[in-house]
């Protein structure tokens, strides 16, 4: 019953369990009352926050990497919309290049293993729930490298200098292009020479040349109307904002990822795919579903089975 309700709704999650158990004599508001009770118990959370993978392998010699990542939303409530926040954690040796048709070609990163912290509510109030999960996993090894990769979000980077400041903070390289593409298609006309612009300037920021890029910018602008001035403005403000964290030839060196691509598919999968449906409305009961679709998706099956033997016995949870 969690296992489908944690995937759909609850009445199209107790139809499935039919189909697979015809005997099977359950409701939506049962299983609703199931999510309710395991989603919110202290235990749960602290499931969350207990690492579900090692940090580092044995073969290796330099020090394991663990890459955070946090990014927001929101869901429609009762209330109107409430912001809703995610993170990510990842080991640097889990991304795996594959190809999504077993041939060597077009490879693309992949992830064997990750931890969730979902949460509905301010940042002020994830940041203590996220936090116990990096101490613990950081407690596996002592010279691990923190690497967190964000858009340029301020609650972010001050949320990294103060609790965890020897962490490498890393503007989102893809976040950062796309303010160079978005003030191109405002200059250029010719779709030629706008690529070849970008091309230019997106090798700039890869050599960490943001000064340069940003001299660039202001060239372009210096004769143009008020809304591209306005435009170049905002972007030269941004990047300026963000520099100390935009050394990507440094990054790259390191062997470190620079986008955030892992959080935003894991706003989609943790967040979207089941709590932000056509229809749905939600209470504050969505905190218990999105602890349990967080405790799944970070492949804790093991550790939620054993939750159910403490609280039903293990006869019952067989």
């Amino acid at each position: 019953m969690l296992e489908y309700s944690n995937t759909v709704p609850f009445k199209q999650a107790m139809d499935l369990l039919k189909t697979a158990i015809p005997s099977a004599k359950v409701s939506a508001s049962q299983a609703q009352r199931l999510v309710q009770h395991f989603g919110n118990l202290p235990e749960m959370e602290d499931l969350l926050q207990s690492p579900g993978f090692s940090l580092s392998k044995e073969e290796e010699v330099e020090a394991p990497i663990l890459y955070i990542q946090a990014d927001g939303g929101h869901l429609l409530t009762d209330e109107d919309y409430k912001e809703t926040k995610v993170g990510r954690l990842f080991a640097g040796h889990h991304i795996k290049q594959v190809s999504s048709d077993n041939q060597e070609v077009n490879l693309r990163n992949e992830l064997e293993h990750s931890d969730y912290i979902a949460h509905l509510g301010s940042c002020d109030e994830f940041i203590p729930r996220l936090n116990p999960l990096i101490d613990n996993h950081l407690a596996q090894a002592s010279d691990t490298q923190i690497v967190v990769i964000s858009d340029g979000a301020s609650w972010i980077a001050n949320w990294i200098k103060r609790d965890y400041p020897k962490a490498t903070l890393i503007l989102d390289f893809y976040h950062a292009k796309e303010k160079l593409c978005e003030f191109a298609a405002m200059v250029f006309k010719s779709k030629n020479q706008r690529n070849k612009w970008i091309e230019n300037r997106t090798q700039d920021l890869l050599d960490g040349n943001v000064n340069k890029v940003i001299l660039a910018i202001r060239t372009k602008a210096l004769t143009r109307n008020k809304s591209i001035k306005e435009k170049a403005d905002n972007i030269i403000t941004y990047y300026s904002n963000n520099t100390y964290r935009m050394q990507y030839q440094l990054y790259q060196k390191k062997g470190y990822c620079i986008g955030s691509g892992a959080i935003e598919s894991a706003i989609s999968t943790v967040v979207q795919q089941r709590c932000k449906l056509v229809g749905q409305r939600w209470t504050h009961r969505v905190k218990a579903v999105l602890n349990l679709r967080a405790a799944f998706k970070s492949n804790k099956r093991k550790e939620i089975r054993t939750l159910i033997n403490s609280q039903m016995g293990y006869n019952s949870a067989a």
